[in-house]
């Protein structure tokens, strides 16, 4: 094993709550109507101003994307992220794994999380939501990712909380492995389909990981 690929949201971040407090404050603002996050989590897919497009009147939409990345950013300095995560990837770093990240949120939003939370200096590549035709679960994300880092797929696995992950990297002919380490994940229940390998603990992964390599 040589480069390992990342969903972002509830995988190596915790931004899930920052997510879902963020359209909630939204649409509170421009709707007035309370949206809980299994409500939110439902319009997931496109990316997040693709859910504000498909909800607030156009007329409205500038501030309330200005309303959203305002409030996501300030999340961020309210809420830290899972300290276990920047400590598992400086390890996976530190052993010479090259690792990269696909994600389903656009742009702006990856950029900030990992501008706030320090993290961007551990991937090598960085595929956001919108800037792919094809969202998860279509692999057209993880290819890009492999082509741009060099990366054979022997060599490189798939790491997501969610079934639209498990799909996209089995869809790549990655190996799996699906998380659930941290707070807040999409995953209700067990994955569908099952991926090769699965983790609740960063240690184990990493030990894992450790084993693989030397194979």
């Amino acid at each position: 094993m040589r480069t390992i690929l990342f969903d972002f949201d509830g995988t190596v971040a915790n931004t899930l709550p920052l997510i879902y407090n963020s359209f909630r404050s939204t649409f509170l603002q421009f709707l007035n109507e309370h949206y809980t996050d299994e409500q939110i989590v439902a319009m997931f897919g496109p990316p997040e101003l693709g859910i504000l497009e498909n909800m607030i009147a156009r007329d409205q939409l500038e501030d309330a994307v200005t309303h959203f990345y305002d409030f996501y950013t300030a999340e961020h300095h309210r809420v830290a992220n899972h300290p276990d995560m920047a400590d598992m990837l400086a390890q996976l770093q530190k052993r010479g794994l090259r690792m990269g990240v696909v994600t389903g949120k656009g742009r702006r939003s990856a950029d900030i999380s990992l501008r706030e939370w320090g993290l961007a200096s551990f991937f090598d590549v960085v595929i956001a939501g919108d800037e792919v035709a094809q969202p998860k679960p279509h692999p057209e994300g993880i290819l890009s990712a492999m082509e741009q880092m060099g990366a054979r797929p022997e060599e490189t696995i798939f790491v997501g909380d969610s079934n639209y992950d498990i799909i996209a990297g089995k869809a790549a002919g990655l190996v799996t492995v699906g998380v659930t380490w941290l707070p807040v994940t999409q995953k209700i229940g067990s994955f569908q389909p099952e991926p090769d390998f699965q983790f609740s603990d960063p240690q184990a992964f990493l030990d894992w990981v450790g084993e693989r390599a030397r194979v």
